[in-house]
């Protein structure tokens, strides 16, 4: 992705790699250190103003509750969306966000102290690139695919639907940019993190 090649700011994944790293199974303090490097990047703060801001906006006026970024204890701003880079032949396998949730820095309360609701835990995906081949979302329940092009958002329940990405082949990679759309217990905020 052009003015994002420094491979120092990508964190490598089994399926390739993100920016910024995830909040799951990771170090805190190298969590947090990774954002650091994250912010400096002048292409972050334009997907930020292209991407996330329209897209945090749907959100709040989707479910008319204000959507609000999470900081951790140290006061630091936790991002709300990453971008992911699935390398070819890449995939993901079959999941649930609650079968992570004790390995999650946000859910077992490590990097923040906020009170989710259990039953409302979506993924958001926006399509930047499609893979030359494979790479679609299968919702394993009822063995859904989406393929996701470039410019379409999904937002489905990841913490209880059991999903998978399906294997990539070819020069083009799969490129998306998003994150976890939570409601807090109370039921007046919306919050958004990676």
């Amino acid at each position: 992705m052009q003015g994002l090649d420094d491979s120092g700011t990508w964190a490598p994944t089994p399926w390739g790699r993100t920016l910024p790293r995830s909040c799951v199974g990771t170090d805190p303090q190298r969590y947090l250190d990774h954002l650091q490097l994250r912010c400096k990047l002048a292409a972050v703060d334009q997907l930020e103003q292209l991407f996330f801001a329209p897209v945090a906006a749907l959100f709040s006026q989707h479910f008319g509750l204000p959507l609000d970024l999470l900081s951790s204890s140290d006061g630091s701003q936790l991002p709300g969306w990453a971008l992911r880079e699935m390398a070819s032949g890449g995939r993901i396998p079959e999941h649930c966000e609650q079968d992570w949730n004790p390995l999650n820095l946000i859910e077992n309360g490590t990097l923040c102290d906020v009170a989710l609701e259990p039953a409302f835990q979506l993924s958001f995906l926006y399509g930047v690139r499609s893979a030359t081949q494979g790479g679609e979302l299968q919702i394993s329940a009822d063995e859904t695919c989406v393929p996701l092009s470039p410019g379409e958002l999904l937002l489905f329940n990841a913490g209880c639907r059991r999903h998978q990405v399906l294997p990539t082949s070819g020069p083009e990679l799969r490129v998306v940019l998003g994150g976890f759309l939570r409601l807090n217990r109370s039921h007046t905020r919306l919050h958004c993190y990676v």
